[in-house]
């Protein structure tokens, strides 16, 4: 399944603790309705994947955990600080993100998401894309998943 995601707005009860990119991957699945915590997190991911669309670092202080790492698919490691300032700022404009072999694998509480994306975004006004395999960990924080 292949998704592309337009800005939109983003309520997020979990956290995000970890994001980390690669290389190219295939297969595709998508969670099971009885398999809450994935179902839960393919929604946050939407509303991630939206909130940094619209640069909007409020949103994504709601989804990414406080010590969360965001490693870029060129290998660059930013704190959650450091990523949303960088936002704010205007430094890198997300375009889209379009998804796809995206798998959710629920440990107890705990969701481990791979996938495969291509990102368009202007890093310091120069267009950049990028094709890479992702994987995303959400884990329980105080409130939710």
């Amino acid at each position: 399944m292949t998704r592309r995601h337009a800005g939109v707005s983003v309520a997020a009860a979990g956290r995000a603790v970890c994001l980390t990119l690669a290389a190219p991957v295939r297969a595709a699945e998508t969670p099971n309705q009885a398999d809450a915590p994935a179902a839960e997190v393919a929604k946050l991911e939407d509303a991630r994947r939206a909130a940094m669309i619209s640069a909007d670092p409020a949103a994504l202080e709601s989804v990414f955990a406080a010590d969360c790492t965001y490693i870029h698919s060129n290998g660059i490691s930013q704190s959650r600080a450091d990523l949303l300032g960088m936002l704010a700022r205007g430094e890198i404009r997300y375009r889209a993100f379009t998804v796809e072999a995206v798998q959710y694998r629920a440990y107890g509480a705990t969701v481990v998401v791979t996938g495969m994306q291509t990102i368009e975004l202007t890093n310091s006004g120069k267009p950049f894309s990028s094709r890479s395999r992702y994987t995303v960990v959400y884990a329980p924080a105080a409130g939710g998943l």
